[in-house]
């Protein structure tokens, strides 16, 4: 019998024996458990039969045995044996993960900025994270108001506390959406923006303001960074002074990144991202993530193409905050938001409507494009020793040897970045060509120019190694032309020609030159007349102002109907088809649907690095004109507003031709239309672009996009395009470097071939192409939507005991396996293993014999979910049975994996060579600082910098004459970069076996046919 004492805490522990001679008692420190009897350091003291302590012990049991009540404990284990729902036991699985921060989804949370049920909910995450980890990544999908989550933590921080707030963004959106949305909440002086460019100039000590912007920037308290995937890149300039303003002054300052593409070239543009606040290597240990960088490049080793951080699961749900389109239209139906009027609205998005245009080419076209396919074109493996020789008898192909002059020197060692280099080139003038004749011949233009320039140099004995390329990874923009000039910077390393093959790179050279010289001419004859391509773009503008004149049911007004953004990645293309429309519908007769656009074309807006173009010169705008411009085409979403919400910029424009510099961060969604001028290379650039008209707040039931297509040579293009990808993904493994071409796709490949393109991207545009799921965001709701649903469900989850499971026949997984959802030791953290099996419910084994168990907690989350309480209950005595042997090697796996934990040296973070020598000067030399600050500089050398601060490490200890020369240089570096010493690593404690607990457990047959 067992009987339970509820009148307060009991303590004490005493085991009685008796019999009918005689009394014993033992009375002491031991619990009832295997540690405690058989294990711990106890101190326990017995008495024998007969004395009189015997008696008082049996006493004093007996009272509280009468003052407890019956209880059935026989009861509580038998449950584990209860045929529970696999939709309980995935609630308990969710609730031990996120049950601690479900406060987070409350409904009566007060905003200072009247913000939606969904938006709040993401400003309560954001803050705890703040609090957490002194930053969060906010990588809402574009069009969800991340501005607003931003501003709400912005008003609490300035309005509230009384705290300086700083806020850096693009040029274009500083001027056009920031200092608008400022003062249009009224914010208080505490609150500063500047754009990338003014924090890097006036970090600059030639700048007038440098000394006072230096002060200023101590004093700041938070720091929010609008579309921080520009800092992807820890090398550039501006990544650097804006690490400056985040590590300035004495106290640390929160960071709020906001982006809707965290990852843009590889998986490692988080870890570039998440060191803005995260500077700890180990800071995620207890989760298994001993160092985020090799966790990352574990990440993208699985899958190099795949650019999800699907793999990253257990570090973006620490610190980021991520929900799609689909996410809030699932668990926010029917929520109010308000509107730019600020009148509340129904949360509603518009439904994307996708159309193929297709394009014709005339002769010159056709022989541009074979020409320059031809000369592009790579049939031969750079490593074989034979490629050159074939290439080099061919003066139709392109040898690119500038860019691959390593391939030249004496010993022949071919640096892979080289080979990155060119393939990155050759995709960028393919697209170039695909999207209008100007755009490659300007770059042809400079390419002869720079090839010149390098030629004098090779005449002179120089050899210009440029490595500016390689930082180069967004063909798809302006950025090519200054990347290509960067080649001849003064900064560039230049090499002695004597240590190269001299004659053979300058044939090669002279030999790219004249064909770059004729695919020039050729482009310039393509160029003569009016190409077919901006024919159709005309006659799309055409269709699109007659549809416009028709009356709209939902009163929707002709003008925001016939409204229309024209995309294309290119300075050099937008120019001319922006005067080509002009003139076009300048040239309409009165009267004509092309004519309602008469005066109402935008200045072409375009991005900053299109250095060739003079401010204005060609119909462009500055940034001052810039806002002013997006306002007149897009007066009641993105133009400033009255005292009653009204707008009070004037209506001026119906059609704005844009460069990517608008594919983030505006909202333009009066416009409902949307032309993209160039062959979708890249279906996420297509996502990032609609997100200017598919916006919460649309007055359109459907966002139409064209996406204009070859009606030739559409095949040879994208075969081109997959060669190079297929060359560069073979050097990119190589070196480990993991970044793929621009086009590759970010998980989510569209068959740009297939009958069915134009649906492919309507699912894609819905979708987003991501989950919210990426950092937990889907999991929480789902489980605070189930206790919301059902008051009963969250005792019922909480009242099965440890060990409880079920099964079910899951469609959307291939194979068998078990989850398992574990408790270790004292850790607030659950972890998850996924245990593999086959038919016969066997684990399986890998190449290596051992046992295939997956750590990753979304594989875990996603094979255990049913989905619905629907979903029927699936486990035969045969499966239960085998979860046993499953068990044995999923906590067997959690065990190892927690120990190696447990070892200090497992924390060693893998310091940069430049460092570790550093270090080791530091210690040898470094006497002279006093042994405190000796120590402290040394530990300062134990951080994990970026690839820029490392060799620039390496310059130092090679610039100083003297150890003491080279200790002051190796300061002023990390006093420079910001670098502080890494936070003592606390190993985990130690565990036994036993204290690796099963919460509950899912078996999951899988119904898919394997691909």
């Amino acid at each position: 019998m067992v009987r339970r004492y509820t009148g307060g805490f009991l303590h004490g522990k005493a085991y009685l024996v008796e019999d009918s001679a005689t009394q014993a008692a033992i009375a002491g420190s031991s619990n009832m458990t295997f540690a405690g009897l058989a294990l711990n350091a106890e101190l326990n003291l017995g008495t024998g039969g007969g004395t009189p302590s015997a008696a008082k012990v049996h006493e004093w049991f007996e009272g509280f045995w009468a003052a407890s009540d019956p209880y059935d404990l026989a009861g509580l284990y038998g449950r584990l044996w209860d045929p529970h729902t696999p939709w309980m036991i995935y609630l308990r699985m969710l609730w031990e993960l996120y049950g601690a921060h479900l406060g987070e989804e409350s409904p009566h949370v007060k905003t200072g900025l009247s913000l939606t049920r969904f938006q709040a909910d993401g400003v309560a995450r954001m803050e705890r994270l703040l609090d957490e980890h002194g930053g969060v990544l906010v990588a809402d999908e574009v069009g969800l108001g991340k501005t607003y989550l931003a501003g709400e933590v912005i008003f609490r921080t300035a309005n509230l506390n009384r705290q300086r707030v700083l806020i850096v963004a693009p040029a274009a959106l500083k001027t056009s959406m920031w200092e608008p949305f400022l003062q249009a909440h009224d914010f208080s002086r505490w609150v500063k923006i500047y754009s990338y460019e003014e924090v890097r100039n006036r970090l600059d000590p030639g700048h007038p303001g440098h000394h006072s912007f230096a002060q200023e920037i101590e004093d700041y308290s938070l720091v929010v960074i609008d579309e921080a995937h520009n800092l992807r890149n820890s090398s550039a300039q501006r990544s650097d002074a804006v690490d400056r303003v985040i590590t300035a002054g004495s106290q640390p300052k929160q960071v709020v990144l906001l982006t809707a593409t965290p990852v843009n070239n590889s998986l490692a543009d988080l870890e570039t991202l998440i060191k803005y606040f995260i500077r700890d290597d180990a800071r995620f240990a207890t989760l298994g993530i001993p160092s985020i960088r090799q966790y990352i490049k574990d990440a993208q080793a699985i899958d190099p193409a795949n650019l999800t951080p699907e793999h990253l699961f257990d570090l973006m749900d620490q610190v980021a905050v991520r929900r799609t389109r689909k996410f809030v239209k699932e668990h926010y139906t029917n929520e109010m938001i308000i509107g730019p009027d600020g009148k509340p609205a129904t949360i509603k998005f518009p439904q994307p409507k996708v159309r193929r245009i297709d394009y014709d080419l005339n002769e010159a076209g056709l022989v541009l494009i074979d020409a320059m396919v031809y000369a592009l074109d790579d049939p031969t493996d750079p490593q074989a020793h034979t490629s050159w020789e074939d290439r080099s008898v061919d003066p139709n192909r392109l040898m690119l040897a500038r860019y691959m002059s390593s391939r030249y020197t004496l010993d022949q060692d071919l640096l892979e970045y080289q080979i990155t280099n060119a393939g990155l080139l050759r995709s960028g003038l393919l697209k170039r060509l695909e999207s209008s004749p100007d755009a490659l011949h300007t770059s042809l233009g400079r390419m002869v120019t720079s090839h010149e320039a390098f030629l004098a140099a090779l005449n002179k004995g120089w050899v210009l190694k440029g490595e500016a390329l390689s930082e180069w990874v967004s063909s798809e923009s302006d950025d090519l032309d200054s990347f290509v000039e960067a080649f001849d910077d003064e900064n560039e390393q230049v090499e002695p020609a004597s240590g190269y093959h001299l004659t053979e790179l300058e044939a090669d050279v002279r030999s790219d030159i004249s064909v770059l010289r004729r695919l020039r001419d050729l482009a310039a004859v393509a160029i003569e007349g009016t190409e077919p391509k901006v024919e159709e773009l005309i006659s799309e503008l055409t269709q699109l102002a007659e549809d416009a004149r028709r009356i709209d049911a939902r009163g929707v007004p002709h003008r925001d109907r016939r409204k229309v953004i024209v995309f294309s990645a290119f300075t050099d293309t937008i120019i001319p088809i922006h005067e080509a429309v002009v003139a076009a519908i300048g040239a309409a007769p009165a009267g004509s649907p092309l004519a309602d656009y008469k005066g109402r074309v935008a200045p072409p807006i375009m991005g900053a690095y299109a250095k060739v173009h003079e401010r204005g010169a060609s119909g462009g705008v500055d940034q001052g004109g810039r806002a002013a411009t997006i306002a007149g085409f897009a007066p009641k979403t993105a133009g400033p507003r009255g005292a009653q919400g009204e707008p009070t910029a004037r209506d001026e424009y119906d059609i704005l031709f844009t460069t990517d510099v608008l594919a983030e961060g505006v909202n333009l969604q009066q416009a409902g239309q949307m032309i993209n001028y160039d062959l979708p290379w890249n279906p996420m650039r297509i996502v990032q672009r609609h997100g200017r008209v598919d916006r919460i707040g649309s007055q359109h039931d459907y966002v139409n996009l064209g996406l204009f297509f070859p009606a030739e040579r559409l095949d040879d293009l994208l075969r081109l395009e997959e060669r190079l990808q297929r060359k560069l993904a073979i050097a990119d493994a190589a070196v480990g470097a993991g970044e793929v071409l621009p086009g590759r796709g970010p998980g989510h490949e569209v068959n740009l071939t297939d009958d069915h393109v134009t649906d492919e991207f309507e699912k894609l545009l819905d979708t987003g192409g991501s989950s919210a799921s990426l950092s937990g965001e889907e999991y929480r709701r789902r489980l605070y939507g189930a206790f919301t649903t059902d008051t009963t469900t969250k005792a019922d989850i909480l009242a099965l005991p440890y060990g409880s499971g079920s099964g079910f026949e899951n469609p959307a997984v291939h194979g068998n396996g078990y989850v398992f959802c574990i408790r270790i030791g004292d850790s607030d953290k659950p972890w998850f293993r996924y245990v593999a099996v086959d038919d016969d419910w066997a684990v399986t084994t890998n190449e290596n014999g051992e046992p295939r168990v997956s750590g990753d907690t979304l594989v875990s989350l996603r094979v255990a979910d049913p989905e619905t309480a629907a979903r029927p209950r699936w486990l035969t005595d045969h499966v239960y049975d085998r979860a046993f042997d499953a068990w044995e090697e999923a906590r067997s796996h959690a065990y190892t994996a927690w120990n190696e934990l447990t070892d200090p040296n497992a924390f060693q973070a893998e310091m940069p060579l430049s460092f570790r020598d550093a270090n080791q000067l530091v210690f040898r030399a470094g006497g002279y600082l006093g042994r405190d600050a000796q120590i402290a500089l040394a530990n300062r050398l134990r951080a994990v910098p970026s690839a820029k601060v490392a060799r620039q490490m390496r310059g130092a200890l090679n610039e100083g004459r003297t150890d003491e020369e080279r200790i002051k240089l190796v300061t002023e570096i990390l006093d420079e970069a910001g670098i502080t010493a890494p936070p003592p690593r606390q190993p985990l404690p130690e565990v036994e076996l036993h204290e690796v607990r099963l919460v509950t457990w899912m078996a999951v047959r899988g119904t898919r046919e394997a691909s």
